[in-house]
């Protein structure tokens, strides 16, 4: 249940407010993305309440430092909480499960990114390019649509030290087992592709958020049917 909706923490930022809603959905934004995709998708969920995790440098913790750990995120969200956004959510709930602290909760993982965050990037990471490879590597992977905005300068400024610090945190970050062996009920394990650019979610926000609705409908039923025989 939601039962702490009302309770203000500057790690969460509940999308629609249901004290009611029987379960909670935290949603980990993407690397350098300050969240703002993901604001509206709970309109459709009604059972759900949806919160987005305001990372420490963005939205409106712009003043504070960012993280480049894995192990700074798990010592601050673990005092509010009983990858960047795929590493940092597989490795909490991974790290909440082995420390048994509260993992019994954690009934899901929907993950999107563009590869799986125990596998090493084929790519060059931020953290070992300059600012102008960056730019240049972000109009690459961008939707033409908005490949402009890589061209305002107070816009590049501020996402930079994002990409950085987030390149930092999932360069160093790889666990040794993979998702599919990480998974004990492999009827639960599915992999889906999207058509899209770097911001795919955003671009078929449609047919992501369907899919999320599928997800979420058969692994309650399954749930459900676990706990009943």
């Amino acid at each position: 249940m939601a039962s702490n909706s009302k309770n203000s923490h500057p790690w969460f930022e509940i999308c629609q407010s249901r004290p009611t809603a029987k379960y909670q959905v935290f949603i980990f934004p993407s690397a350098g993305t300050p969240g703002q995709y993901y604001r509206e998708w709970g309109k459709d969920f009604p059972e759900y309440e949806f919160s987005l995790i305001i990372y420490p440098g963005r939205l409106t913790r712009m003043s504070e430092n960012l993280l480049t750990t894995i192990k700074e995120y798990h010592m601050e969200m673990t005092k509010g909480l009983i990858h960047i956004g795929t590493a940092i959510n597989f490795a909490l709930a991974k790290h909440m499960i082995d420390t048994n602290n509260k993992g019994n909760l954690i009934k899901l993982l929907i993950e999107m990114g563009r590869g799986l965050p125990h596998l090493k990037d084929p790519d060059l990471s931020f953290s070992q390019m300059t600012d102008e490879e960056i730019v240049q590597d972000l109009k690459k992977m961008a939707d033409p649509k908005t490949r402009e905005v890589y061209e305002f300068p107070p816009f590049v400024q501020m996402l930079i030290p994002m990409l950085k610090a987030d390149a930092l945190l999932v360069t160093i970050y790889y666990p040794q087992l993979q998702w599919k062996e990480l998974t004990t009920t492999n009827a639960l394990f599915r992999v889906r592709i999207f058509n899209g650019h770097h911001n795919f979610q955003s671009e078929c926000q449609n047919e992501v958020l369907e899919s999320v609705q599928q997800d979420f409908k058969y692994s309650i039923e399954y749930l459900n049917n676990k706990e009943f025989h």
